[in-house]
């Protein structure tokens, strides 16, 4: 028998509150890089469009005047980390609940709070501890 120990690192709780609903889905290997040891892994806190990629935020544009873009419409917030090394595995996405967006995987997400509170209506987005709500 071969036995090996390997520590991961881990991703902060990103829950803000015990009451959330997933949903099943499919979590993609698309576009996901494999680490040292060739695992593929797609992080709890990740946010998944409806076809179970990956979606990036990117930022443009000068200090005082950024743009925030998102590569897809997030359908969720990923609830486990899954591990994607050999083609697409089934996974749970959060879809209604309340996230600490400081704790979700990926850059510039507190940034783009307005666009995701746009895109995902029944996720409640805290920041700082502060809800953030739709502007006008």
């Amino acid at each position: 028998m071969f036995l090996s120990k390997k520590i991961y690192g881990n991703t902060p709780e990103f829950l803000k509150s015990e009451k959330y609903q997933n949903i099943s889905c499919t979590v993609s290997d698309t576009g996901i890089t494999a680490d040292e040891h060739g695992k593929k892994f797609v992080p709890a806190g990740t946010l998944l469009d409806k076809d179970g990629k990956a979606v990036k935020v990117t930022r443009s544009g000068s200090s005082g005047s950024y743009t925030y873009t998102l590569s897809a419409t997030p359908a969720g917030v990923l609830f486990d980390t899954v591990e994607v090394t050999h083609g697409p595995q089934p996974g749970a996405l959060t879809i209604d609940g309340s996230v600490n967006t400081e704790r979700l995987q990926g850059d510039y997400n507190t940034e783009a709070i307005p666009q995701l509170i746009a895109k995902m209506p029944f996720i409640k987005f805290f920041v700082d501890g502060q809800l953030q709500i739709k502007e006008g």
